[in-house]
């Protein structure tokens, strides 16, 4: 191997782990916020918001 490919096969280590630092940090930042690492849905999904529907409250669908 010359001296450039292994310069190259270095910044391209480099760059793989800096990009796995980042979402390693990305991930513990949005865990220790009360959210699982890797969560299912986006921060303000529906099933976050309050749900207001009270199926016996003798209401009909029209009004």
């Amino acid at each position: 191997m010359e001296t450039k490919d292994i310069i190259i096969l270095i910044a391209v280590f480099a760059l793989a782990g800096f990009s796995l630092y980042r979402r390693y940090a990305k991930q513990k930042s949005t865990g220790s916020a009360g959210r699982s690492a890797g969560g299912i849905g986006p921060k303000g999904s529906l099933k976050d918001q309050p749900d207001d529907y009270e199926p016996y409250a003798g209401k009909k669908s029209g009004e």
